[in-house]
């Protein structure tokens, strides 16, 4: 149940102004509506799906398609979320099936069994595709100047 309580749902408060800008915090900041959850958190996904078409060089055509249908079935669940616990429902499993896809493939056999072992050999996820995470050196300097700023958390 929403409440006008700024702490209630903090970390996803904090992620809609990291990501979103100000204007999102401010619109669920003390009381915001489902309305307002719902539009950011659709923002947020379609921020998502813009950033992945325009950082992603190189990946095989079903990989495009796999990520696009995740999103659009995350879209699909945030619209007809009925309650807050439902809308966050939505976007968590959303977001988790796009970090699998991100890292290789979700892995969607592990239904079978009673309990996975979180061990590195059920959880390889390269069997479809491989990830490679390069850096250029230009990329290097941005990250060393990056750093250098001060974080949002020493201004508090």
């Amino acid at each position: 149940m929403l409440r006008a309580d700024l702490a209630q749902y903090y970390p996803a408060k904090a992620l809609f102004e990291l990501v979103l800008g100000r204007s999102a915090f401010l619109r669920v900041k003390d009381y915001g509506s489902l309305s307002s959850w719902r539009n950011n958190y659709t923002r947020l996904l379609r921020a998502i799906g813009v950033a992945a078409v325009a950082t992603v060089e190189v990946a095989d055509p079903e990989w495009h398609t796999q990520f696009s249908e995740v999103l659009g079935n995350g879209l699909r669940r945030i619209q007809g979320a009925e309650a807050i616990d439902e809308l966050h429902a939505a976007v968590a499993a959303t977001l988790g099936e796009l970090s699998f896809l991100q890292l290789g493939f979700v892995p969607r056999g592990h239904y079978r069994a009673d309990v996975v072992p979180i061990v590195p050999r059920n959880w390889r996820l390269d069997p479809v595709r491989t990830v490679q995470y390069v850096q250029s050196s230009e990329q290097r300097a941005t990250q060393v100047r990056l750093k250098r700023r001060p974080s949002r958390e020493s201004e508090t």
